[in-house]
């Protein structure tokens, strides 16, 4: 699953549309939070504030057979 699919769950989850979702997380315009979600290049700490802003927690770790989580 992509980002760009995670994150259209999350809004879809919060019943909000991307651009609710951009103005929530403080974008200019809809256009620029646009621009980024079609690269898909979002930072662990955008994509934990997408989390937030709708509703839920965005967890990432490695995790190994030996218990060993990252």
């Amino acid at each position: 699953m992509t980002i760009q699919q995670k994150i259209d769950m999350a809004c879809s989850h919060a019943g909000i549309s991307k651009a609710e979702l951009s103005r929530r997380l403080g974008y200019k315009t809809p256009q620029s939070f646009q621009k980024r979600y079609n690269t898909g290049k979002f930072t662990q700490e955008e994509l934990q504030e997408i989390a937030s802003k709708t509703g839920g927690t965005y967890i990432s770790i490695f995790e190994y057979p030996d218990g060993t989580k990252f």
